[in-house]
């Protein structure tokens, strides 16, 4: 039974066990509430990794071609469902239960560590804070796959840690492997708390057999990144060196300031938490990991937006012992703030979930699906928005398609993009006689419509183009070749 590995008595035994279960209920019901609600995945990841696991798993346990942006991608994530995948799992499990049931279980998973290291009450508590946090839905909206699978591994990398197992190497080898961002975290983590600890504790050989295992697990992570060595490592890092403030990109999150106005309530009993913790038993791993997520948020370096996904996450335990700490005062007055607090963030929470909802309508996804039927078999399609080219990236993989934004196809500026949609005839027939490849399609979608209105009736009149009728595609007909 999960909560009888320490002595308590029968009946606080069995409150746990109830507790545990209600609140596991909660969870899977708030994470698996968008299935049943829509048709189709949250976010704008869904068609990347729908993508990435069909690419890998086509070729398992080989490494996939891919285009020089998927490359970034470390693949940890995609030889985990590359298997499933091949022993019968459907790409649509990993977007639907499979992720729902995942996000619960990186929780319950934390409530485990966290019952063993400070007490069930504590555990118990991680599942209530996760329950109502809003950067942990937000990233699971958002299909965060590689992140949420990176924080399962550095929890066990952690927990390993001070056990003093030598089970924290390929767990830590797993959270590199897994995600860049991640990795970062505990690679910097655990170079502070060898810093901090270097001048007492050198002649040590516990100390020593550590400064052997960062070392293995650097190396490990090294030759895993060798064949993306550029893309995947140094570029992002030295991203974090040359680009701080206003030339730092921000990352695909909300602003802090959208979580310090809504999540408040938890952030304030994080922060009781960690400095209670501090007193407590300074420089450890965990409390040294929510500073180093918070100074890139702070200095705004490289995804800054971003690491405030793992700062919360990192707060969660420290949610939990503020709250148990302020349960245990003998302060009738105390107990009622808190209850009102909490029920307070339950609204808040509440009502930020219910703001998501899928980027693509049904009947939209209906019209990429279709496509099949009407484009030859070696065509390429480009969407002339960024939300459409992902959802056709992910749903016609064997298609070679693109957009504006992320994808390199075509290798456009930002600027050459509005030279494309608001130039001229002559200006468009020029950049698209840059790209050589025929059959070309461009896509068009109710975002399309609705951001440029009028300039499209302009732009959808080219001589180069063509309707093909029933859809949402324009047939380029301009070949350069016979100009």
């Amino acid at each position: 039974m999960l909560f009888a590995m320490k002595k308590v008595s029968k009946l606080q035994e069995r409150q746990y066990v109830i507790a545990f279960i209600i609140l596991l209920a909660l969870l899977l019901a708030k994470f698996l509430y968008p299935l049943f609600i829509f048709d189709l995945p949250l976010g704008y990841d869904p068609g990347m990794y729908r993508y990435l696991f069909i690419k890998y798993a086509e070729v398992f346990p080989s490494l996939p071609e891919l285009r020089p942006w998927a490359q970034e991608y470390p693949y940890g994530l995609f030889l985990i469902t590359g298997i499933l995948m091949k022993l019968g799992v459907p790409v649509s499990w990993l977007l639907g239960w499979i992720w729902s049931v995942f996000a619960v279980g990186v929780l319950a998973a934390y409530s485990w560590v966290f019952a063993k290291r400070e007490g069930w009450l504590t555990g118990i508590l991680i599942m209530l804070v996760g329950l109502l946090s809003i950067a942990y839905f937000d990233g699971f909206a958002q299909m965060y796959w590689k992140t949420y699978l990176a924080l399962l591994f550095l929890l066990f990398t952690f927990h390993f840690f001070e056990k003093k197992s030598l089970w924290m190497i390929p767990f830590g080898a797993l959270t590199i492997l897994s995600h860049n961002q991640t990795g970062l975290i505990l690679g910097l983590t655990l170079i502070v708390w060898w810093l901090v600890h270097l001048p007492t504790d050198w002649k040590d050989p516990q100390f020593r057999k550590w400064t052997l295992a960062f070392v293995a697990i650097a190396v490990l992570g090294l030759i895993w990144y060798a064949p993306i060595f550029f893309r995947a490592f140094w570029a992002p890092f030295k991203s974090v060196l040359l680009l701080r403030g206003e030339n730092a990109p921000a990352g695909h999150f909300p602003e802090t300031s959208f979580f310090l106005k809504n999540s408040f309530v938890l952030l304030a009993f994080g922060a009781l938490g960690w400095v209670k913790s501090f007193k407590k038993e300074k420089y450890s791993v965990w409390l040294i990991a929510p500073v180093i997520c918070a100074i890139f948020i702070v200095f705004r370096l490289v995804f800054y937006y971003r690491f405030f996904l793992q700062l919360d996450f990192f707060l969660l335990p420290f949610a939990a012992i503020g709250i148990a700490f302020l349960w245990r005062l003998k302060n009738n007055f105390v107990k009622s703030l808190l209850i009102v607090l909490i029920l307070l963030q339950v609204f808040i929470s509440f009502n930020q979930m219910k703001r998501w909802e899928p980027r693509m309508l049904p009947w939209e996804l209906n019209e990429i699906l279709s496509i099949r039927k009407l484009v030859e078999d070696d065509a390429e399609i480009i969407a002339l928005d960024n939300n459409a080219a992902v959802w056709l990236l992910g749903w016609l993989p064997e298609y070679y398609t693109g957009g504006p934004g992320l994808f390199d196809f075509p290798p456009w500026t930002y600027e050459q993009w509005e030279s494309f949609l608001y130039g001229s005839n002559q200006d468009r027939f020029k950049m698209i006689s840059s790209i050589p490849e025929r059959p070309l399609y461009l896509m068009t979608s109710d975002l399309f419509y609705n951001y440029y209105g009028e300039h499209v009736k302009g732009f959808l009149k080219d001589p180069c183009l063509k309707r093909v009728y029933g859809s949402p595609l324009y047939r380029v007909i301009c070949d350069p070749l016979l100009e």
